[in-house]
């Protein structure tokens, strides 16, 4: 067999040059095995390492913090996966595990299983840091079995964590095997083809599995929203309104085909995920209940439109009439409202947040609180108008955090619960439930 060092996507990989089984090749996985053969190539692949370092290639920096599993529906999924990891080298991963299902019933039962060391530049590339990658293929039944095949590649000792890199499996068992040897699960809402119903179940899930913490790449990028939001009143002179707002209004991106003549007949799928997460992040915050009088609700998921009531813990309003006295007939029960509606918008990713508007009215007072992004998706226009006219402006450079990337490191520098984000996915699944 002859060793050989090949770059692939920008990151260079050990392998051996072998003779791969009939069927599928994947030369960027590195050398097809059995799996109980995974453990001696490896250390082999870690001598042939040592060897590099000892004749002055480069220094191999070698940690062990945790198990990465990597769960893909599809191979162009996995290699879309993949291609994130050479930006996580800081994050010290032990072993990355990538996993591809197929759980087409009509395929055969089958394991495939492939191993490499894969390679990054730490400070330059004279010193490098490693860490194993094993590649499973599982179709048919063996999909099923898949928690079962994946269990005695983990480093003992570890945590593992799952990222889950697609739309939620239609079959809740596959997903559920994976999910009890987690100790935390990364999905991304932003892939769910159906996205209300994809909530639900997780939300669910995170109840049969108190042990696992839970999170979304969607979480991090309405961070700067739920940043901006809190700004408005962190200033002594907007804080009194935070007790008077009674109407919420969110709107999200959606692409032109989005629109319901193109719906209904299946070809988009509108995602308010973002919107729905800041709207309940919103509902926990202002410690706002939701009402069990559902008749005022609106739930339209094809164009991704949603609107409840809401009981507001402030009490009544006392709104200025024409002749100046004052009347509690907007807030006598007091109620709030949330609203979630799509924009039409050809420059945004589908999902993203365009705008966030606040109405909030303290005695004779009323004032509004917008959070605007048009065609510049870096900079929103934020402002405050008043009754008595005075208006407030500015443009505010919107911190990227689409990078998959970054959101990623950035979850797996979380050790435990992000408690936050359940208790607000909790929150999603009472408003999304009749």
């Amino acid at each position: 067999m002859q060793t050989v060092l090949f770059e692939m996507m920008g990151v260079r990989e050990m392998a051996t040059d072998n003779a791969h089984p009939p069927g599928l090749q994947l030369p960027w996985a590195g050398k097809s095995v059995r799996p109980e053969q995974v453990e001696d190539e490896l250390t082999r692949l870690w001598h042939l390492a040592a060897d590099n370092m000892r004749t002055g290639l480069n220094i191999h920096v070698r940690t062990n913090v945790l198990n990465f599993v990597i769960c893909a529906l599809s191979i162009e999924s996995a290699l879309r996966a993949i291609t994130q990891i050479r930006e996580l080298s800081s994050t010290h991963i032990g072993r990355v595990i990538l996993l591809i299902l197929d759980a087409n019933g009509a395929a055969p039962s089958s394991a495939s299983t492939w191993v490499t060391l894969r390679s990054f530049p730490i400070a330059s590339d004279l010193m490098r840091h490693h860490f194993e990658q094993i590649t499973v293929i599982a179709s048919g039944a063996a999909a099923y079995a898949a928690a079962n095949i994946i269990q005695p590649l983990l480093k003992p000792d570890l945590p593992v964590y799952l990222w889950w890199a697609d739309d939620l499996p239609g079959d809740d068992a596959l997903f559920n095997h994976l999910v009890s040897m987690s100790s935390r699960v990364i999905v991304d809402s932003s892939r769910f083809l159906t996205p209300e119903k994809s909530c639900v179940t997780l939300s669910s899930l995170l109840d049969a599995s108190p042990a696992c913490a839970f999170s979304d790449l969607n979480w991090g990028r309405i961070t700067p929203w739920r940043e901006l939001v809190a700004q408005f009143f962190d200033t002594l002179e907007y804080r009194p309104y935070l007790a008077g707002i009674h109407h919420v209004e969110i709107e999200h991106a959606a692409a032109p085909l989005a629109e319901p003549a193109h719906t209904q007949q299946g070809e988009v799928s509108p995602n308010p995920i973002r919107a729905l997460l800041l709207a309940a992040w919103l509902e926990n915050r202002l410690e706002w209940r939701i009402t069990s009088d559902k008749l005022m609700d609106e739930h339209d998921s094809a164009i991704g439109a949603h609107a409840w009531n809401m009981i507001r813990s402030t009490g009544p309003l006392l709104l200025r009439t024409g002749a100046g006295r004052a009347t509690g007939k907007l807030g006598e029960s007091g109620i709030g409202r949330i609203t979630i509606r799509p924009r039409v918008h050809t420059h945004m990713h589908p999902g993203s947040i365009c705008l966030v508007r606040l109405f909030s009215s303290i005695d004779d007072s009323q004032a509004t609180f917008t959070i605007n992004c048009e065609d510049d998706q870096d900079h929103v226009l934020t402002s405050v108008e008043q009754e008595e006219g005075s208006r407030l402006q500015r443009t505010v450079y919107l911190e990227p955090a689409n990078k998959e990337s970054d959101l990623l490191h950035e979850e797996l520098e979380i050790m435990g619960h992000d408690h936050l984000y359940e208790e607000t996915l909790h929150t999603i699944f009472a408003l999304l439930t009749p």
